[in-house]
């Protein structure tokens, strides 16, 4: 195990005797960009959480949360979890592998990085 008690991004770790599991803290929705990506608020919602959750270990960038885990913390059916993961999948926004999912450079780029137009 590692620093804090725990080793992988979403896996329960222990502190004074206390299971805990890591969840996003907020979710920031940038109406325009969801629009302009044709994708559901609760899927705007569901990568917008992998992304923290993938983002908060650089030594293992993947969310590992379980589909069940997150319908249960963002209040949504497993079902609709599972269909806002293949819509975002579909739509380029997230990437699954072995060790678990995360954003692309696509959800990247359009969410939490912007250009200005210098004169």
């Amino acid at each position: 195990m590692s620093e804090g008690g725990f080793d992988r991004i979403g896996s329960v770790f222990e502190g004074a005797g206390v299971k805990y599991k890591k969840r996003p803290r907020y979710t920031v929705v940038l109406h325009d960009v969801r629009e302009r990506m044709d994708i559901s608020l609760n899927t705007y919602v569901i990568i917008d959480s992998i992304h923290k959750l993938s983002t908060s270990d650089p030594k293992f960038p993947y969310c590992i949360m379980s589909k069940r885990d997150l319908a249960e913390f963002l209040c949504l059916s497993e079902s609709t979890v599972y269909r806002s993961l293949n819509e975002a999948q579909e739509a380029e926004l997230i990437e699954r592998s072995d060790y678990g999912l995360r954003a692309t450079e696509k959800w990247i780029k359009a969410v939490e990085i912007y250009a200005i137009n210098k004169h």
